[in-house]
């Protein structure tokens, strides 16, 4: 079965790192591997200069394509996929809009909030979680609706591509008999007709309270070494627990800690408030690359899988002709979405998104 399969990695903290160092740097603790960010060792890098190649592709705008912010993005062998509040928007590979996909309501086959988006790799069709009405929903390209979950009982937060279908998270908040607030998040396999297969172990994360923000949704997963990653951050910001380890799910369901981060610097200030915070974070066969936050700012840092060496950089890197700093985001694939005017001639100042290849 799948759960024989996933990695999943449950990690937490907000905070980047930006230093190079090589592997004789890093640590072991009892066969855990750990991997040190230096928060002082900062730099300034181009897109450029830490990735093998990347794409970029202005987004025609018009009437029915005008985009406000993008939640995410997926992309098949033919088109692309923008998932923005008023719905799904197909573009072609040199950025012109196609069609919308589905609609926004409450109707069978509609969708409310989006909260996941993939590309079926056996079929190219596009896979969607809806938070809201809590089912799964699929289309082909032309935007005809191939398959509708049941409602769960729990909202969706997260959807990935397997052999045999799907790996579904979702989200429940409950309390337990002495009133404690307990996070829960449950994970199962369903088929391509989104039938229930198999269930992983659910994840607990007791909330003591709900003052601040709560990072329980998963950023993102990649496919590298043939062995699915997912960063799954939980609990809230003055939550007094470090969340700094990838986890592996073994055969029985059980998460066995695989990797660790650790900061140069407290974790925790004098006032015994945390402030640093892991918020996202990418593994793709080049680079661990993480993103977190540090009094006010965003940092990224990123490990070289292959030489051992490590970069940060402050609120994201630059990219080409473009003015301001850019944090990586994933759905499957890496991308960098900006703001500014296109680099070809005679376009209008449209949205842009740089598809990356990081590299091996």
């Amino acid at each position: 079965m799948v759960s024989r399969k996933v990695m999943v990695i449950v990690f937490f903290a907000l905070g980047l790192f930006n230093a190079c160092q090589d592997k004789e740097g890093i640590e072991q603790a009892g066969g855990l591997q750990i991997i040190r960010i230096e928060h002082d060792n900062q730099t300034e890098l181009f897109l450029e200069d830490v990735a093998a190649n990347y794409t970029s592709i202005p987004l025609e705008m018009t009437e029915e394509s005008l985009i406000g912010y993008i939640d995410n993005i997926a992309v098949s062998e033919n088109f692309i996929y923008v998932n923005h509040a008023k719905g799904i928007l197909q573009f072609n590979h040199a950025g012109k809009y196609i069609k919308n996909i589905g609609e926004n309501g409450e109707a069978p086959g509609n969708y409310r909030q989006v909260r996941s988006m993939i590309i079926d790799p056996a079929d190219q069709s596009i896979v969607v979680t809806d938070y809201v009405l809590r089912k799964s929903l699929k289309f082909n390209e032309n935007g005809k609706l191939l398959a509708e979950s049941e409602s769960l009982s729990s909202p969706p937060i997260f959807i990935a591509p397997i052999p045999e279908g799907y790996v579904i998270i979702t989200d429940d908040i409950i309390k337990d008999e002495n009133s404690s607030i307990l996070s829960i998040n449950n994970f199962f396999i369903q088929d391509r007709e989104f039938v229930k297969l198999d269930s992983l172990k659910p994840i607990m994360s007791k909330v003591e309270s709900f003052g601040g923000s709560i990072w329980r949704h998963p950023s993102f997963i990649t496919r590298s070494d043939s062995i699915n990653f997912l960063f799954f951050p939980i609990g809230p910001f003055n939550e007094q627990i470090v969340r700094d380890t990838l986890f592996q799910i073994n055969q029985n369901g059980d998460f066995i800690p695989h990797l660790k981060f650790q900061f140069s610097e407290n974790v925790i200030n004098e006032e015994g408030k945390r402030v640093f915070f892991i918020e996202k974070m990418e593994v793709n066969e080049a680079y661990y690359l993480v993103t977190y936050h540090y009094e006010g700012n965003y940092y990224l840092f990123g490990y070289d899988r292959k030489k051992g060496n490590s970069w940060l950089v402050k609120d994201g890197l630059r990219v080409k002709n473009l003015e301001g700093y850019y944090l990586p985001k994933s759905n499957g694939i890496s991308y960098l979405m900006t703001e500014g005017v296109s680099e070809i001639k005679g376009e209008e100042p449209n949205p842009m998104i740089h598809l990356i290849d990081w590299g091996k």
